[in-house]
């Protein structure tokens, strides 16, 4: 890294989508300099594909307007989402929702968005396979001091921690608070599968999955949800069934979560005898021939509301500062809207000086959002997995509760960065300093 001593030195530890838009985006001002690390050999996003609304693609376009031409290098397939009920006396019955029309979303595979992302990215940026074992606050004001696994240092001036639910940087700001560092668990699981499309449409049904007419359909059962979605041009189908267990259990009483749920085939079986929709049994057939002797889900986990999300010079965003359920897409979709936030209050940095103010003014507008977004999602998570009190499977009390529930995600993003932009000028002008 290189640069005068007005230039703005960055750090971006973790290497995401959330890491990828923000170098996309700082990459646009001459007066920052930014480095991406992260600790493994090859930069990876894990986990199933990504939905882009309208308004995510106008968000990724603010970011950086090459973003768009990334999506579609990365096979984005234009799609048209439903939701229909699969228990019960109304299986079979579509839901609907505010939002969702012909063509209206961006289905795309997270590894292959992030490859193209980093693609656009200088290779001199870029740090793969680089362990940082400690940051360092130099005194006097001049930085931050990081070291590497293997003994080199380099000052920065900002950290940006997006190195996911159990990176490196959340202690950066909380310490050894481990109520506040430790993720929990939910309750929830989820289990994605990418498979070819020809073998999805023998055992789901052709008349489901035309390439021609691509749908993302969700199905909300008792007990479970299941979605599919076609992928990569409309080579691949992505099936993610997930579902909400009657107990959530803690390790030793503390705060530390597992990860996987574990089932044989016969209890995996069992989730859906309530089932009515044959195409959902196909979705549990393919999984079932993959997963021939323990079927092995994800469980998701969710951090307790933080009192912040910033230090005078470290910043956390994504998964890193809020994990959550991710039944909106809310997880990705408020990664996306905080790195929109906070470059454009880092590209208004007018010196060092303005850091503390750029960075608690993302924290006022973003953090409070993010922990709205949190408590949705977790509601739609009990809604879409038949678990919602009151509510179940009945289609007319769904309809009740879903139709509206999305709306606030295509939030006006303009507002969001005039309100940021608004408060770092009123703490600069005011001469605030840093208060955690």
């Amino acid at each position: 890294m290189s640069g005068s001593s007005s230039t703005i030195r960055i750090a971006i530890i973790g290497g995401g989508l959330a890491s990828a838009a923000l170098i996309r985006g700082l990459l646009r001002y001459p007066h920052i300099a930014a480095d991406i690390y992260e600790s493994r050999p090859t930069f990876r996003d894990e986990g199933p594909g990504l939905s882009f609304t309208t308004t995510m693609q106008t968000m990724l376009a603010a970011i950086d307007p090459e973003l768009e031409q990334c999506l579609n290098g990365a096979g984005a397939v234009l799609t048209t989402p439903e939701i229909r009920v699969a228990a019960g006396p109304h299986a079979g019955r579509e839901i609907k929702v505010n939002g969702h029309g012909p063509r209206c979303k961006k289905n795309i595979s997270r590894q292959a968005f992030l490859t193209e992302m980093l693609n656009g990215v200088p290779r001199r940026m870029v740090h793969p396979g680089t362990r940082i074992t400690s940051v360092t606050e130099v005194p006097s004001g001049q930085g931050l001091l990081l070291t590497f696994a293997d003994g080199t240092q380099i000052m920065y001036d900002i950290v940006i921690g997006a190195d996911g639910v159990h990176g490196f940087t959340r202690p950066l700001i909380f310490g050894s608070n481990e109520s506040l560092v430790k993720p929990r668990p939910t309750g929830f699981w989820s289990l994605p599968l990418k498979v070819p499309l020809l073998r999805a449409q023998q055992a789901m049904g052709a008349q489901y999955l035309d390439p021609m007419n691509p749908r993302q359909v969700g199905f909300i059962g008792d007990g479970f949800c299941m979605i599919y979605n076609i992928l990569d041009g409309g080579s691949e189908v992505e099936i993610v069934v997930s579902g909400k267990t009657d107990e959530v259990e803690e390790e030793n009483g503390q705060s530390g979560a597992q990860w996987a749920k574990l089932f044989t085939p016969d209890e995996f079986q069992e989730l859906f005898v309530r089932n009515q929709l044959p195409v959902c049994q196909g979705m549990v057939d393919i999984i079932q021939s993959v997963y021939t002797v323990q079927v092995a889900a994800i469980c998701q986990l969710e951090h307790r509301p933080a009192p912040t999300f910033v230090t005078k010079n470290i910043c956390l965003v994504g998964d890193t500062a809020h994990s959550m359920p991710p039944f909106q897409g809310a997880n990705v979709g408020i990664a996306i809207e905080e790195a929109l936030v906070l470059t454009t209050l880092l590209s208004r940095l007018p010196s060092k000086a303005a850091i503390p103010a750029a960075l608690q003014a993302y924290d006022q507008v973003c953090r409070p959002r993010a922990e709205r977004v949190a408590r949705s999602s977790g509601e739609i998570g009990l809604l879409v997995t038949g678990r919602y009190p009151g509510v179940g499977t009945d289609a007319d009390l769904l309809q009740q509760q879903m139709r509206n529930k999305f709306d606030f995600m295509d939030g006006d993003s303009d507002t969001l960065r005039a309100t940021a932009s608004l408060i770092m000028d009123q703490l600069l002008a005011t001469g605030s300093s840093w208060s955690p």
